[in-house]
């Protein structure tokens, strides 16, 4: 009431007066405050999907369990303690494994194994290098086999399943100085023999492959089309590992590419020639240093999924180093903090979507991370809060334990995430697998 008579009481020209002011001091707070307006819109924004994620994590990435316990005669058991741990995820939470077994032990004391543990800690695969220049860097020399091997090795003894990356790659690293660039009919026959023995000779070992890399981002070989140049080698690495899971890799997309890029349309492109692509792979760190707002990753996502084909994030890598965050509602630098934080976010949006299937991080350690600050270990071998973030989300909040006694008909039921579990009964352990695939029905009957 005491504005209301303060305004009646002003002249005609006061009133105006006060109106022009209030114009004026308006218009210069909007525009003092507008750089933030969208900021503070963004983050809202993907705060508000973030909060979505865990019921839809728990829609598609868990599934009802049951177990029966029976005597041999199908009596029912009743009363008996059932423990159940989920010991591996389906999902496919992965890293390169480029620098396993390579530190030197004088210089580096412990660092091989510590590595090794941190890696089996959390990752479900591993990425193996087939870069052409270094795997044949003469014609039928192959330095690196041993170490694959080595690698392969320990992965088995791991469970860790193996990808290799990348097949074909029309930069430095895929293009090995003895091939014949200006002969197109040898070049062909050369890549062709390169694909065809490389997957012969390790189908019953690695069951993923990053066939071509970075496709709408570099120059196809022998003159090929860009269909042709992708369409080819995933029909020879198909015909060399019908049982293999192909995909191409590329950057550039995520938070970009809403459904009318080149890497979409090329994807299109393929489909529709009925060329053997499994996958769809998607880096997660191009431009470098952008922070890509989750509401734009999961319109990529979104759009991606119209060709009913899984997405793998290929390579994931935001760093720690001090450069400026880009592209985003969220400002400032990067650092270990920063880093950790957009990895949650990450995560947490690409678990909750039902079209992805993997989660490849690029670079274990700072030491050998192809990106300054890249890894989730720092240079001494000792974890980042990244890599205790990763943790926390994949094996604690992301992961199935508990224990039930058995009901009167010899059951307990409870919802778990996908993935092998064991089981202990006073008797023994047994272990079964639950995925995607089997919906509903996951019972399990244990004879005692």
């Amino acid at each position: 009431m005491g504005l209301l008579h303060f305004y009646k009481s002003l002249t005609r020209g006061g009133k105006l007066g006060l109106i022009i002011f209030v114009i004026i001091n308006t218009s210069f707070l909007f525009l003092l405050l507008s750089p933030y307006i969208p900021n503070y819109i963004g983050e809202f924004l993907d705060n508000q999907l973030l909060a979505q994620c865990p019921e839809r994590i728990q829609q598609y990435r868990t599934g009802p369990i049951s177990i029966r316990l029976q005597f041999i005669n199908g009596t029912p058991v009743q009363d008996w303690n059932i423990s159940f741990t989920q010991i591996q995820h389906e999902f496919l939470f992965g890293c390169n494994i480029f620098s396993f077994d390579s530190f030197n032990n004088i210089t580096y004391p412990g660092f091989n194994e510590a590595y090794q543990q941190y890696f089996k800690n959390l990752f479900n695969l591993a990425v193996l290098p087939f870069y052409w220049s270094s795997y044949e860097p003469s014609p039928g020399l192959f330095p690196t086999e041993s170490k694959i091997n080595q690698t392969l090795a320990w992965c088995s003894q791991n469970n860790i399943t193996a990808k290799g990356h990348p097949l074909v790659w029309s930069r430095e690293a895929g293009i090995p100085s003895w091939l014949p660039l200006d002969n197109d009919t040898e070049m062909i026959e050369l890549v062709r023999n390169r694909i065809t023995t490389v997957v012969t000779k390790y189908k019953d070992q690695i069951k993923y492959w990053d066939v071509v890399n970075e496709p709408t981002h570099t120059n196809s070989f022998a003159h090929l089309s860009e269909l042709n140049y992708v369409r080819l080698p995933l029909q020879w690495a198909n015909s060399s590992s019908p049982a293999a899971h192909l995909t191409i890799n590329e950057y550039g997309v995520e938070g970009h590419d809403f459904g009318y890029g080149p890497f979409y349309q090329l994807i299109s492109d393929l489909i529709s020639t009925n060329a053997p692509i499994d996958l769809i792979g998607m880096q997660g760190h191009e431009p470098r240093t952008d922070w890509i707002p989750a509401t734009e990753l999961k319109a990529t996502l979104d759009a991606y999924a119209a060709f009913g084909k899984p997405v793998h994030i290929t390579e994931f890598c935001p760093v720690s180093a001090p450069v400026p965050i880009t592209n985003s509602w969220h400002k400032g630098l990067w650092s270990e903090l920063e880093q950790a934080e957009y990895a949650r976010r990450f995560y947490t949006l690409c678990f909750s979507h039902p079209n992805v299937g993997a989660l490849i991080w690029w670079d274990l350690c700072d030491l050998t991370s192809w990106l300054e600050g890249g890894g989730l270990l720092k240079a001494d071998m000792t974890p980042k809060p990244v890599y205790t973030t990763l943790s926390q989300l994949i094996n604690q909040e992301w992961h199935t334990a508990g224990s039930q006694l058995s009901n009167s008909t010899g059951w307990i039921q409870f919802r778990g995430f996908y993935g092998r579990y064991n089981i202990s009964l006073q008797n023994g352990a047994y272990q079964f697998s639950i995925t995607t695939t089997s919906g509903s029905n996951n019972q399990f009957i244990l004879n005692i």
